[in-house]
């Protein structure tokens, strides 16, 4: 708002002569504010030529525009979001993380300054997330400062000092003692509202030696402000006036209009309270007018609040009345908008907590899928050992079965030679050989079944994780612990076709040799439902034991009676007991 847009009351235009003075007194602000406004920066203006002449829509116009918008902070917080808007929209557009949590940042401190605390809170948090995704411990340092003065501003001091807290060691531990001292300041003025003076005082001042040596006039500037405030509550008013002229004269220097109207306001308050009246007008119709041209709403209540004092002190109860009435009105409109803020911000953290409880639940869920993977891959891991074991042990059976066949060769050859009688008693052992070999097709057909049955186990675990990717959390644990039973009740179960074959080929002995000998270009595969047809399983038991389903065992013996090159009317079961017994 202009100052030449500020009307006056009823009661001022009763008022010639004072109002007259009142004139003057704007003509010597207005001399004041125009000199200053030309004063902008030489770093803006460069980097405002340099935008100007980049045409490229890349990363590097991405960091002119949070540069921009960064200096813009303290000067205007207006084109401070407007430049950061534009960098936060090309940023997401080229997928620039440093661009995207820089520009968020940019915009949240900018809303903090015009008192937008929710708006603040929302993008200084997704700076903050972006910061932490990159792994920018400074970044994150700063925006938990950031976060900070906007928890101070809505009166929640134990929230804003906690995040000071941990941004001061995140500070430490980065070596920023420039940052450190920036967050000293905003302690020491939490401190100062709480009325704890001493610790206030040891903030401030070790904030201000550490900016001193960093020579950070902005930061030296503030540290003076809030000690300047911390003496006049304590009614020293000789400290509080050097503080605060050497804020104003560095606030200056950097163009920080809050500062500067803060500081012009308190000023004029320390001249009154030394009956410097004239200059204490002075100073603070100074300040309001800087108040209202920046809207800046608090600093105007304290102006109103102490011209009113200042005329009470003149003895012009008139003027006291009338700014007396205008710091009510501001303080009521003020109050309203505060109690709006804080209903607003009520409303925020609770959409916060429902994001932070809905977050909560996924990485919850996460957490069991992982546990459940893991099940599965020991699972899986236990039956491959499993695996191998059997494997080594059956290669082992299978060494000492075939030496056991040749010996009984060896012992069949020797019966041939032996006299009748001894064919008698060779009949005798024939017969006990016949029973082995029945023995050994029962064995054959009891690892038939525990291919069949591995099979089954093998489905039932993949129906069960499928109803376990399916299910609540509640359900997860009790299927994962069925889970757990079905893998330890059957890992005895697998056996290796090594095995089968060895029992089969004592069963039907040459069997294969056979079968090799006439139709070399068999396969491994091809032997194995050679060996299953032998043994005259349907369809179906061939599925079970080969993992197949039943139309791939089809086309696996249609392919079969080609290479057997049997007609359409020959059976290969018949071909294989006729070729068996040639």
């Amino acid at each position: 708002m202009n100052f030449f847009s500020v009307s006056l009351s009823k009661s001022e235009r009763y008022l010639p002569s004072k109002r007259i003075g009142f004139c003057i007194i704007i003509g010597v602000f207005l001399s004041f504010n125009f000199s200053y406004a030309s004063e902008k920066t030489k770093k803006i203006d460069s980097l405002l030529a340099t935008l100007d002449s980049y045409q490229k829509e890349d990363r590097i116009k991405v960091n002119l525009l949070n540069a921009i918008g960064f200096e813009y902070w303290i000067v205007d917080a207006n084109k401070s979001i407007y430049f950061g808007e534009q960098a936060l929209e090309l940023s997401e557009e080229l997928t620039y993380n440093v661009g995207l949590a820089k520009a968020n940042r940019i915009i949240g401190v900018a809303y903090w300054s015009q008192g937008n605390q929710n708006k603040a809170l929302t993008y200084l948090n997704s700076s903050h997330k972006v910061y932490e995704k990159i792994q920018d411990k400074t970044g994150i340092a700063n925006t938990r400062l950031n976060i900070g003065m906007v928890y101070a501003d809505l009166k929640e001091y134990k929230k804003a000092l906690h995040y000071y807290e941990q941004a001061i060691n995140e500070f430490t531990a980065l070596g920023l003692k420039g940052r450190i001292a920036t967050t000293f300041t905003k302690t020491g003025t939490i401190l100062i509202e709480q009325g704890k003076d001493a610790e206030a005082l040891q903030y401030l001042t070790d904030a201000l030696q550490m900016h001193s040596a960093n020579n950070f006039t902005y930061g030296i500037a503030e540290a003076h402000n809030r000690l300047g405030i911390l003496y006049l509550q304590q009614q020293e008013n000789e400290q509080a006036y050097y503080h605060i002229k050497r804020s104003m004269a560095l606030g200056s220097e950097v163009n920080d209009i809050h500062g500067l109207t803060n500081n012009l306001i308190i000023y004029g308050k320390i001249l009154r309270l030394s009956d410097r009246s004239e200059e204490a007008a002075t100073k603070l119709f100074k300040g309001l007018a800087l108040a209202k041209e920046n809207k800046l709403k608090k600093y105007e209540l304290f102006a109103y609040e102490e011209l009113k004092e200042l005329k009470k002190q003149q003895y012009q109860p008139e003027e006291a009345l009338m700014f007396y009435d205008k710091y009510l009105t501001l303080k009521d409109s003020l109050f309203n908008s505060e109690k709006s803020k804080q209903i607003a911000y009520i409303e925020f953290e609770n959409k916060l907590e429902l994001k932070d409880k809905e977050l909560l639940t996924l990485k919850t869920k996460e957490k069991t899928d992982s546990l459940i993977q893991l099940i599965l891959i020991i699972g899986v891991t236990i039956l491959s050992i499993a695996g191998y074991v059997i494997y080594i042990v059956s290669r082992q059976r299978a060494r000492k079965s075939r030496q056991l066949a040749i010996k009984t060769q060896e012992y069949l050859e020797s019966v041939y030679s032996l006299t009748q009688k001894d064919l008698e008693n060779s009949e005798l052992k024939q017969q006990e050989l016949k029973q082995k070999l029945d023995f050994k097709n029962r064995e054959l057909t009891s690892y038939t079944l525990n291919f069949i049955k591995k099979n089954e186990v093998v489905q039932q675990l993949q129906h069960m994780i499928q109803d376990i990717k399916n299910s609540s959390s509640i359900e997860k644990n009790k299927l994962i612990a069925d889970l757990n039973k079905i893998i330890r009740k059957n890992l005895s179960i697998d056996k290796d076709w090594e095995d089968f074959s060895r029992f089969f080929e004592d069963a039907h002995e040459g069997f294969y040799t056979n079968l090799k000998s006439k139709h070399k270009e068999l396969s491994a595969n091809d032997l194995k439902i050679c060996s299953l047809i032998r043994l005259n399983l349907n369809t179906k038991e061939m599925a079970g034991i080969l993992g197949i389903s039943p139309e791939s065992v089809k086309t696996a013996r249609y392919r079969l009676r080609k290479k057997l090159t049997l007609s359409p009317h020959q059976e290969i079961l018949t071909y294989l007991i006729d070729l068996e017994q040639e």
